[in-house]
């Protein structure tokens, strides 16, 4: 994984340059280098045009002599200049000939006969290379052609102004050195070149300072389940600008593929290479420390996903959907197949009023042909935001260590795990006053998980509310704490989480049969049936949360039906699974764009050989 840091040299380079020269010297205005006056002849206005068309023959005439050289040929190159230089000789003597008392048809013949040179040049480099020729080349060309008669076009236009054409002139040169020189700086985010060897992970001695200071980190090299069996398909270098999910990022891994995660730079967020299997996870921190500002932070990371997805060598680029802007339309930028992951999505765009930037959202986001969304309703919401692209309904995924069964009786408390989602104080609080307006016969406790910095205020809150026997505060990790979610008679999943965390808590107590009771959200309608819990309006009404709590810890018929449904319904959601489901997308977004081409670039199809 990499990308090419050696400096572009070659025709290429020289044309890049030679061709907006020729267009600036062309179309310098008359009163800049004072050709304005009444006595100014004809022959002093064409001179310019004729400087730069001679220029234009003679550089491009260069330009093919040395790409004959590097195709390897020795006549072709001799013959090229010879016929270049008769040309240009025969040019000059036409134009001579034709205009003897002025200097005009002199100039008129030098420019006819270099770019006739330049012409044949053309064609004899053509010839040499029709063994390369192929669609993805003219297309190149024709996009350059259209380009360079943009700029030649808009030099004309401002001629007759000179701030006007300086303008241009400067804004030219922003395009071709300024921009290039950002990417340049940009590039220093992106993977390295090359990859050590053998990689070894990582890992600090204080874990819990690391998973502190890197919030999209992982800590664990090896997965707590064995890897899925690997399957025939090829091995696959995804590039996945986000941070993802961790644990699917790693079952890719055991599958075989490379995975390079572009993550958000965070303080203490290091670099660092984990090996599953035959395959490895590569968590690079990306971005550039530029802009004080939210907006410009913001610029700098979207400038350096763009860079990374052009020049870092992978066959498939994954962008996440993340907020305020949704998608920096990787499919245009891109070389390569690219699919979308619909972590957020804009709202849609008002018909009403003018909304540039909602359409300029939205447009990006309908430029993507294959796309995962984490639930029906957001593909509903693309397909009615007009977007044609190849939905794929791939859910969050929950550990398969989660799905086993409950062992041994069910208590009586009703657990909430807290430090697991991240949520805030002021939605314990509010459950702490619906468990004091609960009547005192409901039996059990109300357990509260890994509480965290809040939880000497939530102690307090308790106390004042004389809840100080009712509630009971725990630390639990791993084994411990999924035995004790198994144990209990209901859980609690509150507001203010993100969504794959709200989801997956939820999932994982269906996994051991325990009903529950969470907000009423989109993320998790499609995954809490009323048949197994209860969603209520998440709109602070600590009244309504009692009464569900009364209603849910009482109800039988519920508790029965998530001891028996619930087991189920996490199953569909096994991580594996929606591992396997993710390198499917994965595959057939890289044959649709073998397929197409995909410009011809960064997809090494030799590659794409069963394991």
């Amino acid at each position: 994984m990499g990308i090419d840091t050696r400096r572009q040299t070659g025709p290429a380079s020289l044309v890049r340059v030679l061709l907006p020269t020729v267009a600036v010297v062309a179309t310098v205005p008359p009163t800049l280098v004072g050709l304005d006056a009444p006595t100014v002849t004809l022959t002093d206005l064409v001179a310019l045009p004729c400087v730069a068309l001679v220029l234009a023959g003679v550089g491009l005439s260069a330009a093919g002599t040395w790409q004959l050289l590097a195709l390897g040929t020795r006549a072709a190159p001799v013959a090229g200049l010879l016929g270049g230089a008769v040309l240009l000789g025969e040019g000059i003597a036409i134009g001579t000939d034709l205009e003897p008392a002025t200097s005009s048809g002199l100039m008129f013949g030098a420019a006819g006969g270099a770019l006739a040179g330049a012409l044949l040049l053309g064609v004899l480099v053509r010839w040499q290379s029709r063994s390369g020729w192929s669609a993805a080349t003219a297309r190149s060309m024709r996009r350059r052609l259209v380009g360079a008669t943009v700029v030649v076009a808009g030099l004309v236009v401002t001629r007759a102004s000179v701030p006007a054409w300086l303008v241009a002139v400067g804004v030219l040169v922003i395009v071709l050195v300024g921009l290039p020189l950002l990417a340049a700086r940009l590039r220093v985010g992106v993977p390295s070149a090359e990859l050590p060897p053998e990689p070894a992970p990582t890992i600090p001695p204080d874990v819990a300072a690391l998973a502190a200071a890197d919030p999209h980190g992982t800590i664990e090299v090896t997965p707590r389940v064995a890897a899925r069996p690997v399957p025939r398909g090829p091995s696959l270098r995804v590039l996945h600008v986000g941070p993802g999910d961790a644990e699917l990022h790693r079952r890719l891994a055991a599958a075989g593929h490379q995975v390079t995660v572009l993550g958000p730079r965070s303080p203490g967020a290091q670099e660092r290479i984990e090996r599953h299997g035959a395959g490895w996870v590569r968590w690079k921190p990306f971005g550039v420390r530029c802009g004080r500002t939210r907006l410009g932070q913001l610029l700098a990371r979207t400038g350096a996903a763009v860079v990374a997805a052009r020049h870092t060598d992978a066959d498939v680029v994954v962008e996440e959907f993340a907020a305020p802007l949704g998608s920096v339309a990787m499919a245009r930028w891109a070389r390569r197949p690219v699919v979308g992951v619909a972590m957020w999505l804009p709202a849609p765009a008002p018909t009403d009023r003018w909304a540039p930037v909602h359409r300029l959202r939205w447009s990006a986001i309908r430029s993507h042909r294959s796309v995962i969304v984490r639930s029906p309703g957001t593909a509903e919401q693309l397909a009615a935001a007009g977007s044609r692209a190849d939905v794929a309904v791939i859910s969050h995924g929950i550990d398969p260590a989660a799905l086993r069964p409950a062992s041994g009786p069910r208590g009586e408390d009703v657990v909430v795990r807290v430090g697991h989602l991240g949520v805030g104080a002021a939605s314990v609080n509010l459950l702490l006053q619906a468990w004091a307006q609960a009547p005192v016969s409901l039996a059990g406790r109300l357990v509260l998980v890994n509480a965290g910095p809040a939880e000497d205020e939530l102690r307090r809150s308790a106390a004042h509310l004389g809840l100080a026997e009712r509630v009971e505060f725990v630390d639990l990790s791993g084994e411990t704490e999924h035995a004790r979610v198994a144990s209990s008679r209901l859980a609690v999943v509150l507001p203010g989480a993100p969504d794959a965390a709200t989801r997956n808590a939820a999932l994982e107590a269906l996994a051991v049969g325990t009903p529950v009771l969470g907000p009423d959200l989109a993320v998790l309608r499609d995954v809490v049936p009323s048949g197994v819990g209860v969603l209520v309006p998440s709109d602070g009404d600590a009244a309504g949360l009692a009464l569900a709590l009364r209603e849910l810890h009482g109800d039988r018929d519920r508790r029965d039906a998530a001891a028996a449904r619930g087991p189920r319904l996490a199953r569909v959601h096994d991580l594996d699974v929606l591992a396997g489901q993710t390198e499917d997308v994965y595959l057939a977004a890289v044959t649709r764009g073998s397929m197409s081409g995909r410009d011809g670039q960064g997809l090494d199809r030799r590659r794409l050989v069963p394991r």
